[in-house]
């Protein structure tokens, strides 16, 4: 049972995606499971026959057998019965060394960057295919659900690259391979083993070598199954083309697998006429125009962090109106002052601040809860939601309730900055015990916002609308007016605490000399 998380400590088997006895590639998904918080797919970290140990449903401890991947259909039969596994049947060995990377020929996995992470996108090769390259030299970017990383290659060679920029690759998929020799590049690139291969026999021979599969009329390699490697020419000539690449037979790579350039031709050669015309007529036609947008990197995560939070929580919203008048003007006269200060103060600071006040009076509102014990914190550690381009980044200022209001300032300004063009550190996203959202830059009154697991709250804030008021002595007066919107967990909380908080939230606004007190 693997570890998805630092405080996870067993996990559920949701579904086996894999039957009992099947064969598995490495990187297969064959199961999902749940841990405290998401329901997460496992890729199997080896090739084999799989025997199932841990059932459906079953809970089990991080680190205890769930399953058992055999080697051979002798080694699975004695797993089965109970007995010692068996050696290897010799005759199999050399189909297993088939499958695997040729001598001299390094395969590059996508790395995981942080626990959570299970597939990255590639932003930029920072190097051009078959360069030769170095152990240490920064060759690729690449962007997780938070960050953008430089990746240092860890073998030197002649780099060959698998995954092209733009694509979204699984955690422990090749990106890349890497080879010893000049010579093993160009065989690579040309679609054969890197290794010497035997010389190919008339009619073709078992192990599909280009030359014996081109030569045919028909491809012997039957098509691949589950994911698709294809090189970059490969995927342009079948795109212009209208290819499937799941239909077409794959030759190259360093195990025979991959698709390459001389797949797509020979695929296009044996098509049949009416097959290469068929999507002449609806290309034609005065159809709509689609642009594809693909749900990956950031947004990705969001989605899936806040579809698990509405599933995960009774979330319930509670609103209240308070008269920001006096706060606006405070934050006049701190503007003003700003070069003494050192700082520009802006609302949101203030609000920051007032939160780091209210919280510590409130300990099940600042808060973590992971559906079997409630951890309250001393200090508040503020989540700051910031808008970016790619999505909601929500870094973490430490210990606010601690903090003057121009180290808050400054704080807020530089980590919204680096969330921006994502140069956060991990520490700065992780850690939060409460959230803020300040929505009032924009014409929104009032939300319903999603709690950030695993806090229990989040507090929002809409925009200020001066109208009349009539005062506490009749009076009407303008005023400048705003809501106050707060998502709690009902797990957690009851109305009775929002009712205090929101409270004590209007008193500071309403009083904003308190906040500074």
């Amino acid at each position: 049972m693997p570890r998805a998380g630092l405080t996870m400590v067993e996990g559920t088997i949701g579904t086996w995606k894999a039957a009992e006895g099947s064969h598995v590639s490495k990187g297969d998904v064959i199961m999902e499971y749940e841990n405290e918080k998401n329901m997460i797919d496992y890729e199997a970290l080896t090739s084999g026959i799989l025997h199932i140990l841990a059932q459906e449903g079953d809970t089990v401890k991080v680190g205890d057998p769930i399953g058992i991947m055999a080697e051979s259909q002798a080694e699975y039969d004695a797993l089965v019965k109970g007995g010692a596994a068996s050696a290897p049947a010799p005759e199999a060995a050399p189909a297993a060394a088939s499958s695997a990377p040729s001598a001299g020929v390094v395969e590059i996995e996508m790395p995981r960057a942080g626990l959570t992470m299970v597939e990255g996108t590639i932003t930029e090769w920072k190097v051009a295919e078959g360069t030769q390259v170095s152990k240490g030299q920064a060759v690729m970017e690449y962007e997780n659900e938070k960050n953008s990383i430089a990746y240092e290659i860890v073998h030197g060679g002649f780099l060959h690259i698998v995954a092209q920029e733009g694509e979204t690759v699984k955690v422990g998929a090749p990106i890349a391979y890497v080879t010893d020799t000049k010579e093993q590049y160009d065989q690579l690139v040309s679609g054969g083993a890197p290794a010497a291969a035997a010389e190919p026999e008339e009619k073709g021979c078992a192990r599909n070598c280009p030359t014996c599969v081109h030569s045919s009329t028909v491809p012997d390699a039957a098509p691949v199954k589950g994911r698709i490697s294809a090189s970059g020419l490969a995927k342009k000539m079948a795109k212009e083309a209208g290819i499937d690449l799941a239909a077409v037979a794959p030759t190259g790579g360093p195990n025979g697998r991959r698709i390459v350039a001389k797949d797509i031709e020979a695929y296009l050669k044996n098509a049949k006429p009416a097959e290469a015309v068929s999507a002449a007529p609806a290309a034609a036609s005065d159809a709509d125009e689609v642009t594809a947008i693909p749900w990956v990197g950031v947004r990705k995560t969001i989605a899936r962090n806040m579809f698990n939070s509405m599933q995960q929580m009774a979330q319930s919203t509670c609103v209240c109106e308070v008269d920001a008048t006096e706060l606006l003007a405070l934050r006049a006269e701190l503007v003003a002052d700003q070069d003494m200060l050192g700082c520009k103060i802006t609302v949101n600071d203030l609000l920051c601040k007032m939160l780091g006040k209210v919280l510590p009076r409130h300990p099940l509102a600042n808060a973590t809860f992971d559906g079997k014990t409630l951890y309250t914190h001393k200090h508040v550690h503020l989540s700051v939601a910031v808008g970016a381009e790619d999505g909601l980044m929500v870094p973490v200022v430490k210990n606010v309730d601690q903090l003057s209001l121009c180290e808050i300032s400054k704080k807020v300004r530089d980590l919204a900055a680096r969330a921006k063009s994502k140069s956060l550190l991990p520490d700065e996203q992780s850690g939060g015990t409460c959230t803020i959202t300040n929505v009032g830059m924009f014409p929104i009154d009032i939300g319903t916002p999603v709690i950030n697991p695993p806090q229990t709250v989040i507090c929002g804030f809409g925009r200020t609308v001066r109208r009349a008021v009539i005062m506490m002595d009749d009076t009407i007066a303008p005023r400048s007016m705003m809501n106050v919107f707060l998502t709690f967990d009902h797990q957690v909380l009851d109305g009775l605490e929002v009712g205090r908080i929101l409270k004590d939230i209007q008193y500071y606004i309403e009083h904003p000399e308190m906040i500074l007190a």
